[in-house]
C-alpha cells in the first residue's frame, strides 16, 4: 500500500467507530483476494520493505544443511557427515525439517495491515513435507493468499486477527516438496483505546533475567555434552512403529540460556541478510514505523528487537527475544532425535505463544499423542513444546512423523 494512500486515509484522526469501520473495509478488501497467487520478489531485486522477502537459498547444498543444523544447535551426524549420511537408508543427506525457512522465508504479500494502531507478531507456521529435500534440489516458490480471520477476545481494548499466507516450494522436478503456511497475528487498537502500557508491556512487566548458579550451569553443560555424544539420539537404531506406545514421553532436549550469538546463528542461515545500504532500502519508505536508537538517533529495523535490549524496549518489551522461527527450530531437534535416522517428519504445526527473552532456558519436551495408519503409511502424532526454567510454555507443535513398520523396512519411506 502506497504511503500517499495511507496518509490520505488519515487513520489517527478517526473516531474509534470510524477507525474500526475503515479497518473492516480494508480487511474485506484483502479477503476478496483469497486464493490469489503471487510470486515473491526476484532475488536480484533490492528489497523495498522489511518483509519483502523471496528466495534466499535457491539451491540446497550440503553446506546449507550443515549450517542450518548448527543454527538449531543440533550435532546429529545425519546433517553434517557425508559418510554417515551415506550409510543410512537415505543414501546421503536429506534436509532437516524447517529447511524451508532457509530456502525462502516469509510471504510475497508482505505486511498488509501496516496501519497506525496495529501491531504485528509471528504466531508460528505450519509446515508440510510431502517428500524429502535433498542436496542438489533447486527451488522456485509461490504464495497463495489465505485471508484474514478475526479471533474474538473478551475484555481487551484491541481486536485480534490471524492472517494465512501459504508458500509452496517447487523443486526442479516440478514437485511440491514443502508448504509453509504463516500464522501472522495482528492486534488492532483504535485511537481512543490507546495510551499507557500496551498488551505486550503489561504481559512482561517485572520480567528479570535469571542468574544461573554454578550447579545449574553444570547441569546445562552436562546436557550439552550428552547431546554432542548422542546420548539420547536414536540415530541408526531403527524406531519401529509397532514399538511406539501412545502417551510415552520423548527425551527432553535443553537449549539456552538464549543470547545474541544464538540469534545471529539463525539469522546467518535464514531470513534477513540486509546490511547498510540494503537495510536502508528496506527502511526508507516506511520510516514512521521504525523506532530510533536512543543513543545514535538512527532508525532501527523492527527485527532488531531480536538482538538488542534497546531495540526491544523501543517496542515495549524489557529484553531482546528469540525469534519465532528460532523457537520452532529448537523443537525440531527433539523430534528428529526421537524418530532416528529412518524416520521422516511429515508435518509440523507450530504456535508461538509467548516471547522467549535473552537469558531464558528452553526445555523441549513432548509425548506421543497417537499412532495410526493412513494411506498405508505408519504415522505417529507428537505433541512437543518448549518451556522456560520457570515452566512457562513459549512454543508448541503438533508434529506428524512417519516411522518404519517391521514388515516394510525395504520399502521407500
Amino acid at each position: 500500500m502506497s504511503e500517499e494512500f495511507e496518509n490520505e486515509l488519515n487513520w489517527e484522526n478517526l473516531s474509534d467507530e470510524d477507525w474500526n469501520k475503515r479497518l473492516d473495509e480494508r480487511i474485506a478488501m484483502f479477503n476478496e483476494g483469497r486464493g490469489e497467487i503471487a510470486m515473491p520478489p526476484s532475488p536480484y531485486k533490492i528489497p523495498v520493505g522489511e518483509y519483502d522477502r523471496g528466495i534466499l537459498h535457491k539451491v540446497v547444498t550440503q553446506d546449507l544443511i550443515r549450517i542450518f543444523a548448527f543454527a538449531c544447535g543440533d550435532p546429529n551426524p545425519l546433517w553434517r557427515d557425508p559418510y554417515y549420511a551415506g550409510s543410512t537408508r537415505w543414501g546421503g543427506f536429506i534436509a532437516p525439517p524447517l529447511i524451508d525457512t532457509a530456502i525462502a522465508f516469509g510471504s510475497a504479500f508482505g505486511d498488509r495491515l501496516h496501519i497506525p494502531g496495529v501491531s504485528r507478531m509471528n504466531g508460528g507456521y505450519s509446515h508440510k513435507y510431502p517428500k524429502p529435500i535433498r542436496v542438489g534440489d533447486t527451488f522456485s516458490v509461490y504464495d497463495k493468499y489465505g485471508g484474514i480471520v478475526e479471533k474474538k477476545v473478551e475484555g481487551k481494548p484491541y481486536r485480534m486477527f490471524v492472517e494465512s499466507c501459504p508458500r509452496y516450494y517447487i523443486n526442479q522436478r516440478e514437485e511440491v516438496a514443502a508448504i509453509a503456511d504463516s500464522r501472522t497475528i495482528y492486534l488492532a487498537t483504535p485511537p481512543g483505546k490507546r495510551g499507557g502500557k500496551g498488551k505486550t508491556a503489561k504481559l512482561y512487566e517485572g520480567q528479570k533475567k535469571h542468574r544461573y548458579s554454578d550447579e545449574e550451569l553444570d547441569m546445562i553443560h552436562q546436557a550439552y555434552d550428552d547431546q554432542l555424544e548422542g546420548k539420547n539420539r536414536r540415530g541408526a537404531k531403527t524406531r519401529y512403529w509397532e514399538d511406539v506406545t501412545e502417551g510415552e514421553d520423548i527425551p527432553t532436549v535443553i537449549k539456552g540460556p538464549v543470547d545474541v550469538c544464538d540469534s545471529c546463528a539463525r539469522t546467518m542461515v535464514s531470513c534477513y541478510p540486509f546490511a547498510y545500504a540494503i537495510k536502508w532500502a528496506a527502511e526508507r519508505d516506511y520510516l514512521q514505523h521504525f523506532p530510533r536508537d536512543p543513543e545514535t538517533n538512527e532508525y532501527m529495523f523492527l527485527r532488531d528487537w531480536h538482538y538488542t535490549d534497546d531495540a526491544a524496549r523501543a517496542r515495549g518489551t524489557p529484553f531482546a527475544n528469540s525469534a519465532g522461527v528460532q523457537n520452532e527450530m529448537m523443537l525440531v531437534h527433539a523430534i528428529t532425535d526421537w524418530i532416528g535416522d529412518d524416520g521422516f517428519v511429515v508435518s509440523m504445526d507450530d504456535q508461538v505463544r509467548r516471547m522467549l527473552f535473552y537469558g531464558n532456558m528452553t526445555f523441549v519436551k513432548g509425548n506421543v499423542v497417537r499412532k495410526f495408519v493412513e494411506n498405508g503409511e505408519h504415522l505417529v502424532e507428537l505433541k512437543v513444546w518448549g518451556e522456560t526454567q520457570d515452566g512457562v510454555v513459549h512454543t508448541t507443535s503438533n508434529a506428524v512423523v512417519k516411522l518404519v513398520a517391521k514388515n516394510e523396512f525395504d520399502k521407500p519411506i
